[in-house]
């Protein structure tokens, strides 16, 4: 009777554990397609772009009607060509999802898109290939403005500074980050989706000490939080405020954002002497090209050097 039932028992736990088995293989092809399915949402409004025109068009979606948005966009809506690039990623990203259709060694599209880019090459179009972006400023006097700022003002604006983060990559950055022993910190860089050490002042460091006694901050509070105020009275509150509010902080404490601070880094280790690698290395750049293409420009201060 005893053996009945220990044979019970193990077919039992054999069973269950097949059954487990089986559920983790499934959740996980789950999780595989929703990797293979997921869009991001950079690219929504550029989606909704599109499915704009489809409705106007009586179009569906597929690559012939991509081909008539972008060609629409540059002509009719006179679109940069920044935008027209980041378009073109969305779009691919939405037509695999929604039809399935590859663009993998697709001739059709090469040429497709070899003949729209010319079109920025029209004189008709060339202004849309001008870039204004945000400024780069002289480093010494955006310094000047920051070491006024109030010490929690000045702590993140010189963590921003000094690292060239962007804002997604400021809101989470917490106090366990940091090494101060180490001057560096441990951003993650939501573009790679992965963590990258970068390399503090001495002044950083010192303004963040300050920072964290002042606050009475832990190891698990966020770097920038949010302060509630109540006369002379200030309460820190642990929580990752949303990129938009941490712009809007920016701007109010210096009148600028997260990108002049990002451009100013970078033209300021330029003129300095660093190569391209290591600019990289400090703002969390994957391509180089990116960064001699877009964020190195003459600027008027250097021409103004060589003027008799």
């Amino acid at each position: 009777m005893k053996e009945r039932e220990n044979m019970s028992s193990q077919n039992n736990v054999i069973h269950q554990s097949a059954f487990l088995n089986r559920k983790r293989h499934q959740d996980r092809q789950q999780e595989i397609i929703a990797f293979e399915n997921e869009i991001p949402s950079a690219y929504q409004s550029d989606i909704r772009a599109y499915q704009k025109y489809l409705v106007t068009t009586d179009q569906t979606t597929s690559k012939e009607s991509m081909y008539d948005f972008l060609d629409y966009c540059i002509k009719e809506q006179r679109i940069k060509s920044s935008t027209f690039e980041k378009r073109i990623c969305a779009l691919k990203r939405y037509i695999i999802v929604e039809t399935q259709n590859v663009f993998q060694n697709d001739d059709d599209f090469k040429r497709e898109i070899k003949y729209l880019r010319s079109l920025f090459k029209q004189e008709e179009y060339s202004k849309q290939t001008i870039r204004k972006g945000k400024k780069a400023l002289p480093m010494d006097e955006l310094m000047k403005k920051i070491n006024k700022l109030s010490l929690r003002a000045k702590a993140i604006c010189l963590v921003n500074l000094i690292t060239g983060n962007r804002p997604s990559e400021m809101v989470r950055i917490q106090i366990k980050d940091f090494d101060l022993d180490n001057l560096s910190v441990n951003v993650y860089l939501k573009k790679q989706k992965i963590y990258e050490e970068k390399r503090l002042t001495l002044d950083t460091v010192m303004a963040i000490q300050e920072y964290i006694k002042k606050y009475n901050l832990h190891p698990k509070d966020y770097l920038i939080g949010s302060i509630l105020s109540n006369g002379n009275h200030e309460k820190y509150i642990s929580r990752e405020i949303s990129t938009r509010a941490y712009l809007n902080d920016l701007k109010k404490w210096t009148g600028f954002t997260a990108y002049n601070f990002r451009k100013t880094l970078v033209s300021d280790m330029h003129e300095r002497g660093a190569d391209l690698a290591t600019i990289a290395k400090q703002t969390g750049h994957k391509s180089i090209k990116t960064i001699n293409d877009h964020y190195l420009k003459v600027s008027n201060r250097t021409v103004d050097k060589f003027l008799p």
